[in-house]
């Protein structure tokens, strides 16, 4: 019975503006017998009117919105505050909430009860003549610090827009942070295409109406105090969602733009890669994506939320194996690897590094990458037969790991029939078109394909029921992006690039079938939950330094892009190259070091790319890097490091932390200099806020098992040339 009357309380969509719908739910509650105090709750989401304001707040976060104005701020209890925030769209004109005639506020506040959590949402119905409505709606939930911002166009007749303007401020007020300057805005990238880099913008830098924009999540913070506000999308299936920001004079915010629509000049390629304007988004009713507002004492907690909320709305795809451990062939040999060199990189392993403790949960992957068409049917059986006989004979399980570009195409033979259509369809049906009907251009010199082509399915079906026949345990997906570009789908249904993309992943998973390991290469950042793991950048070496590739090129999408690890994905830091005789492999055994202790920290996979079959170096240096066990364990635990410091533009900051348990912490400190030592220093407070410049802590190198004395106040660390270090700190307690 009393299970029955608490879901009619949480059915209720009632007001608890007033006690007397509070009152009602309690009693409800208490007359049922035998309920015990834990499970008597009433949402502390509160909603009061105030001389037209209307005012819903947790105690932690307060949105106003005035009625009069359709203007609304958002405030934490810290002090913080955005202010002067509207919404707004464009169809054939464009339309502000600000300009509309009537603010009227839904009398009841809705209750919530969903994968957020408990609370309340506020509606608000913006009306004018000739106009279609918009209606915006503000949730919050009970013990966290942010609002969920949304709203829908509603026409009586089916309207189109390709931007939505979800929540929009002309000038970022500038105590946005209370006492502290906002002097940093993160820019995310789309994808982890062409070595585009994370940045972390100097707001003092901005010249007046200087626009920059973020992919889908900003953050607004100050590296010093580590304040912050957090903004981003948590919905992902329909719209390509930007942050646009510009400045002003004085080294101050000016117009906030948060929209659905990400979108460039027709003909100009975008970060996106897109050549066309965003999809057309239709219908009597348009919603527009939802958006996370927080404000964070450390804006690295909030990121870290931000990317638990998309968590919860949308679940990574969940890996209950061990973490991937083991070799690709990329780096190693490209597109010449063959049958000899892939069993002899195995072989090599199987003998000389796995005994060392190159494994995790004694599981190894060897895995080809592009190249592997090279290979007839029978040598393929027999790479898998080689692998399943080394696990038959040894205590470690050895997987095959596969390539596949399934949304891409590399031939200029556009009436070549496409595999598995049985001659039905050709390359050029199933190509992505624009609205005239000629083919998009190519990107990264291949064509995109229409995910949503019956042709493109029964091809995915054909690979992946051979991938699996073949018995490969793994699979990197590769060029994905190519499947979200904008353009005339064969679904008529789908009329957006992240729409068609989820369609064509949602196809692909569903042939997988949870057989695979799944890996995302070049992939949009979001939807998440198409793969178990994704690539944190793009292709990544050897090389300590460099625009492209290098270890400092990997650790700036660390620096700041940390948090997606395990809440959107399982992070891969990409392959570790070792030895000249690979592409761009480490040159000595610092600059080796430091390329694995990367990926490492990444919280991620370990993935060896090196040439073991004609490099000698890179057979020795393998075999000294990759006899830590102690060291592997700390990538098993499968927890990203965090930045220490934030205001380094697009490079990659030099140390990063993580708890190791109470007082404990692990620390990595790296010189990316590939030429010169460096002596390293870090105040202890920056490392963990509950210590001071009068903290005491024991220093250990973990890779050496050195112990390196005591430090106070600060870390020091000397690095040679390209070296870096991962060292376990822990605090003295102090006498009282």
């Amino acid at each position: 019975m009393y299970q029955a009357a608490l879901a009619f309380c949480r059915s209720m969509r009632r007001t608890i503006r007033h006690p007397s719908s509070v009152l009602l739910a309690i009693f409800l509650l208490i007359t049922v017998p035998n309920v015990s105090a834990a499970d008597m709750h009433v949402s502390n989401v509160i909603l009061q009117e105030e001389h037209g304001v209307e005012n819903l707040s947790n105690g932690l976060i307060t949105l106003s919105y005035d009625t009069r104005t359709s203007l609304y701020n958002i405030a934490s209890n810290k002090g913080q505050h955005l202010n002067g925030l509207y919404a707004g769209f464009k169809t054939g004109s464009a339309y502000q909430s600000k300009e509309y005639e009537h603010h009227i506020p839904d009398k009841e506040l809705t209750l919530l009860y969903d994968a957020l959590g408990e609370g309340g949402e506020l509606t608000i119905v913006n009306q004018k003549a000739n106009a279609p409505t918009l209606i915006q709606h503000f949730a919050i939930y009970e013990g966290v610090p942010f609002v969920i911002v949304d709203a829908e166009i509603q026409s009586e007749q089916s309207i189109g827009t390709r931007h939505f303007d979800v929540l929009m401020s002309d000038r970022v007020n500038q105590d946005l942070l209370g006492t502290v300057h906002p002097e940093r805005i993160l820019h995310v990238p789309y994808d982890n295409d062409m070595w585009f880099r994370f940045a972390s913008i100097n707001v003092n830098e901005l010249k007046p109406q200087e626009i920059k924009s973020s992919a889908e999540v900003t953050a607004i913070y100050n590296d010093e105090s580590r304040q912050g506000l957090v903004v981003g999308s948590v919905t992902h299936d329909r719209w390509k969602t930007a942050i646009d920001f510009d400045g002003l004079s004085s080294g101050s915010l000016g117009r906030l733009d948060v929209y659905g629509g990400i979108s460039s000049p027709s003909g100009v390629r975008s970060q996106t890669h897109d050549t066309l304007p965003h999809g057309l988004v239709t219908g009597k009713i348009i919603a527009s994506p939802k958006i996370f507002v927080g404000f964070y004492q450390d804006w690295r907690d909030g990121l870290e939320e931000y990317g638990k909320a998309n968590a919860k709305i949308q679940p990574p795809l969940k890996w209950t194996g061990s973490l991937p451990f083991g070799w690709n062939s990329w780096a190693a040999y490209g597109t010449n690897v063959n049958y000899v060199r892939y069993l002899n990189a195995a072989r090599f392993i199987h003998n000389e590094l796995a005994p060392l403790g190159f494994s995790n949960q004694n599981v190894v992957y060897i895995n080809f990458d592009a190249g592997w068409s090279q290979l007839d049917i029978a040598q393929m059986k027999d790479t898998v037969a080689y692998l399943k006989n080394f696990s038959e004979n040894a205590r470690i399980e050895f997987r095959p790991g596969i390539y596949w570009t399934p949304f891409a195409y590399w031939s200029n033979d556009l009436d070549a029939p496409v595999e598995g259509t049985q001659g039905k369809y050709t390359y050029r049906d199933i190509l992505l078109k624009s609205p005239d009907g000629h083919l998009l251009p190519k990107v990264d010199d291949a064509y995109p394909i229409d995910p949503t082509h019956p042709g493109a399915k029964l091809r995915a079906e054909l690979y992946i029921r051979c991938f699996r026949e073949l018995g490969f345990k793994y699979i990197k997906l590769d060029f994905l992006s190519h499947g979200a570009l904008e353009g005339v789908h064969y679904d008529h249904a789908v009329e957006t690039g992240n729409q068609a993309y989820s369609q064509g992943m949602q196809h692909l998973l569903k042939q997988i079938d949870g057989k695979m390991f799944i890996s995302l290469s070049i992939a949009p950042l979001f939807p998440s939950g198409m793969g178990h793991a994704r690539r944190i950048s793009c292709d990544t070496k050897g090389h300590i330094s460099g625009k492209e590739q290098s270890t400092e090129y990997m650790l700036n999408s660390l620096t700041y892009g940390w948090w997606t690890s395990n809440s959107l994905y399982i992070a891969d830091p990409d392959h570790v190259v070792l030895g000249s005789r690979a592409d761009q492999g480490a040159r000595s055994l610092d600059e080796g070091t430091s390329r694995f202790l990367s990926a490492i920290i990444s919280g991620g996979m370990i993935l060896d790319s090196s040439n073991f079959m004609e490099d000698a170096e890179a057979r020795k240096l393998a075999k000294a890097i990759y006899s830590k066990p102690k060291i592997n364990e700390i990538a098993a635990a499968e927890i990203a490091f965090r930045p220490v410091n934030s205001d380094t533009g697009d490079q990659a900051t030099n140390v990063f932390v993580r708890t190791a348990g109470p007082g404990m912490l692990y620390v990595a400190v790296f010189n990316f200099d590939p030429f010169q030592a460096k002596k390293i220093s870090t105040q202890l407070k920056r490392l963990f806020n509950e210590w001071d410049d009068s903290s005491q802590v024991t220093v250990t190198d973990l890779w050496t098992g050195e112990a390196l004395g005591k430090s106070i106040g600060s870390l020091n660390v000397d690095l040679r040339a390209g070296a870096s270090k991962i060292l376990k700190i822990a605090v003295i307690p102090q006498a009282n």
